[in-house]
């Protein structure tokens, strides 16, 4: 990776865990986010129309481009939904957050087998230090009645919902890399947004839960402060993809995990911060050494 491409994927993972900080703190609905990507779409009008660039939006569409925006969006709306639903279930942000992260061990899977990139022996090793990472993070104590009873707790529905989160975004992070080798990263995210809105209207019309004229009546503040925040991060990640291997790129944006064990032992007082410290730092060694691998 290059020294850019590494400096925009740390400023965008600081930026993600923060707004998961705030996802988590808020409590917020799958509603929130509808406002959230719904006001994605109207961020960059204003520049688009200030530099005369508004009819390249839609004049560099294909087929093709159409295809891949579908599908990231969808990929991503099933990203958003299951690690919303995580955190509202009681899954600790220490715990949900790192695991939601763990892209990279199917990021390599997707890369390899439709854009051929390759892991080499030091990215095998990263990828066993990430599940070792994983292992730890559950854990109350180093005791062997804890590691006996570990494969229960895996069955806790945050963790699959967080496990399922990081699978939507492996697909969509590989979906990500081809798009934006079609449309420039700014276009192609203002068409995600667009996709993502859609998707995640569809999904609040089946599911007929709660008021969104409400929620953005009571939450409005926090809608366009999370906004800003979730389309920054992803910005400045699809830039580093135009520079850089999307296994790469996904496995430096996973020092997030650092950033949002803190948070949550810190500021949302979690426990278990010893174990759940350890096992981050070993998870984030080897998402480094997955990144570092060539």
């Amino acid at each position: 990776m290059t020294p850019l491409s590494i400096l925009l994927v740390l400023i965008s993972a600081l930026i993600h865990s923060s707004w998961n900080f705030f996802t988590k703190k808020g409590n917020f609905p799958a509603e929130f986010f509808f406002w959230v990507f719904f006001w994605g779409i109207f961020l960059y009008l204003p520049f688009f129309i200030g530099f005369g660039v508004l009819p390249s939006l839609f004049s560099e569409l294909s087929w093709d481009l159409i295809g891949f925006i579908i599908l990231s969006g969808f990929f991503e709306t099933v990203y958003f939904i299951c690690l919303i639903e995580a955190y509202r279930g009681g899954g600790d942000l220490s715990l949900v957050y790192p695991f939601s992260r763990s892209a990279p061990l199917f990021t390599q899977i997707w890369a390899a087998s439709f854009i051929g990139e390759t892991l080499p022996p030091k990215g095998i090793f990263g990828i066993l230090l990430v599940m070792m990472g994983l292992y730890i993070i559950p854990k109350k104590g180093l005791h062997l009645k804890e590691f006996l009873s570990l494969p229960h707790r895996f069955m806790a529905r945050p963790l699959i919902l967080a496990l399922l989160a990081a699978l939507a975004s492996s697909i969509y992070s590989v979906i990500d890399k081809v798009g934006v080798q079609l449309i420039h990263p700014l276009f192609y995210l203002w068409w995600i947004n667009l996709s993502m809105t859609l998707h995640t209207g569809v999904y609040l019309l089946l599911r007929r839960k709660n008021s969104l004229s409400k929620l953005w009546n009571e939450s409005k503040k926090e809608v366009l402060f999370i906004s800003v925040l979730q389309n920054t991060a992803y910005f400045l990640v699809l830039m580093a993809m135009t520079m850089s291997k999307v296994s790469y790129v996904v496995a430096f944006r996973q020092s997030g995990v650092i950033f949002g064990a803190l948070f949550g032992l810190v500021f949302l007082k979690e426990k278990n911060w010893k174990i759940r410290l350890g096992g981050v730092t070993l998870m984030a060694l080897g998402l480094i050494l997955i990144g570092l691998a060539k």
